[in-house]
């Protein structure tokens, strides 16, 4: 979680995080407080924070990265796989729009479980990973100061290494089925992309 006085930005694992984490990190904006990379607290919701008693979000603007759902889970399941010791991590139930869930206990869960848990609704502004410059330029930028330079690219941590840029597809059924399983995702991306073609 990023929090600063004016907004705050929810981290949905697997949509460039760690990078949006160190760009913040590397604009020492005053009163920033950025969750460290290590740890778990990091993909904390509104909710959970407040829960602890020791913040609220109170009128903060609420952000969070928003992703095509068939690469969310491609890049989820292979994240388990290279970081969590999970290395045969099965990918049928992935085809089916599941992701598994260390936090819950080691289970198959929707993907849907994710906007339920950060409770994506009207507060909530989405920026698309794929243009995350234009989005936090157009829809972040005017709530800084004035004098706070322009978003131009996005620091390249944790990305997947090169040996693993193969990677599994979805064919027609699967993404029906998938869409199927998250109508809450399924009508989230449609929201934000529109007509838009996915890359």
């Amino acid at each position: 979680m990023i929090i600063a006085d004016q907004f705050v930005w929810l981290h949905l694992p697997k949509t460039a995080g760690t990078s949006m984490n160190q760009m913040f990190r590397n604009r020492r904006i005053i009163g920033l407080k950025v969750d460290a990379d290590d740890t778990t607290h990091k993909h904390d919701s509104v909710a959970l924070r407040e829960s602890r008693g020791q913040w609220r979000a109170e009128e903060r603007q609420r952000f969070i990265t928003c992703r095509r759902l068939e690469h969310w889970l491609i890049s989820d399941w292979q994240h388990k796989r290279r970081h969590m010791d999970l290395p045969n991590l099965d990918f049928e139930p992935v085809r089916s729009g599941l992701t598994y869930s260390l936090r819950l206990g080691g289970t198959w869960v929707a993907a849907d479980w994710w906007l339920q848990y950060f409770e994506i609704d009207e507060r909530v502004i989405s920026l698309r990973l794929e243009h995350l410059n234009d989005d936090l330029n157009q829809k972040l930028l005017p709530l800084l100061s004035p004098e706070t330079n322009p978003f131009e690219g996005l620091p390249r941590e944790n990305t997947k290494p090169k040996i693993l840029q193969s990677q599994p597809s979805f064919n027609k059924t699967d993404l029906s089925r998938i869409a199927s399983t998250n109508p809450c995702w399924n009508a989230w991306q449609k929201k934000i992309y529109g007509d838009e073609i996915g890359a």
